[in-house]
């Protein structure tokens, strides 16, 4: 009896003892197989942790105290990395940007950089400028700009220029931005966010062809950039307020509530929705059911002669609005 515990302890002994330098054996070596750009730091206080897709997370410190983050991925490329409390290095800025990104126009905003990560379908970069405000800018696989989000500031014309088609500037709705501190585009669709003249938040997203398909007002703070947030980098739709009325034109198009797909149901298929009236004015009705105490808007869409609307009450019910064909609430039901 005494003798078989001694024997299970041994074993325990030796088994815990195998653990300890299995765990060695899986950090230790971990600057060994780092990128160059990484490898070059000398990161001190390293944590290596592989995901199940082989995805490898990297923790370190710089000789200066700043904490790097970075994912690796199974191939051993560079596919991010941040500057936890600090700036990046000047080197990995250089390993990770391509030199026609680094000469553009639009990093000239930078004062420092935090954060670059390679995405499936763009470059993202992200920083602060003089006055330590956070900025954030887009570059496709092409090296052109695509999209660009400054923080309480606005962007420069030059840049707005180039991101906006001709026929977003010359929507009517644009001359409703005061100040436009936001702009992206993704296959053709350009979503636009800033302030009205009273410093209201607002967002327009437009369409190939110029047109409005989601457009919305707000002015507690809980509109359209009301959640925004940075760092996760998950597509920037997602929690975002009050959407209201598109202008749809003739093939009938409805705005897209949260969660909806951008690339829904079209009114030009029989398994559309019918088009809305060719003189209905969805910006203006928009406008005017926000004065009036509306918010959260969702679906507009048609039921026979009807039009029906999703939204919050001004007594902050969730109902169902029945427009008429000039957008006059003519019924409000709860739901």
């Amino acid at each position: 009896m005494s003798i078989r515990r001694i024997s299970t302890s041994a074993g325990v002994l030796a088994l815990i003892a195998g653990l300890g330098t299995a765990a060695v054996a899986q950090t230790a070596p971990a600057g060994a197989d780092l990128p160059a750009p990484l490898a070059q730091l000398n990161l001190t206080n390293l944590e290596l942790d592989t995901k199940r897709d082989g995805m490898r997370e990297v923790e370190g410190r710089t000789a200066d105290g700043v904490e790097i983050e970075a994912r690796i991925d199974r191939d051993g490329t560079l596919v991010s990395v941040e500057a936890d409390d600090g700036v990046l290095p000047q080197s990995l800025v250089d390993a990770m940007i391509p030199a026609e990104v680094r000469a553009h126009q639009a990093m000239t905003l930078f004062t420092a950089f935090t954060e670059i990560g390679q995405r499936p379908e763009h470059l993202e970069i992200g920083g602060r400028q003089a006055q330590g405000q956070e900025i954030e800018v887009r570059f496709d696989r092409q090296n052109a700009l695509a999209g660009i989000e400054m923080d309480d500031a606005a962007i420069p014309a030059e840049l707005a220029d180039t991101l906006l088609p001709r026929s977003v500037c010359d929507n009517d709705v644009m001359a409703q931005f005061g100040r436009i501190d936001e702009i992206g585009t993704r296959q053709g669709h350009v979503t636009v966010r800033g302030e009205d003249a009273d410093g209201n938040d607002m967002r327009a997203d437009f369409d190939r062809d110029g047109r409005v398909v989601r457009f919305g007002r707000d002015d507690n703070g809980d509109g359209p950039r009301g959640d925004r947030g940075r760092g996760g980098h998950e597509p920037r739709g997602a929690g975002r307020g009050n959407h209201g009325p598109g202008d749809h034109g003739s093939r009938g198009e409805r705005p897209m509530g949260d969660g909806v797909r951008g690339d829904g149901p079209k009114g030009d298929g029989p398994r559309g929705p019918a088009p809305l009236p060719a003189d209905f004015d969805s910006v203006a009705v928009n406008q005017k059911l926000t004065q009036a105490g509306y918010k959260d808007f969702g679906f507009l869409r048609t039921e026979g002669p009807r039009l029906m609307l999703e939204a919050t009450n001004p007594q902050g019910e969730a109902v169902t609005l029945e427009l008429d064909r000039q957008g006059e609430v003519v019924r409000e039901t709860a739901r």
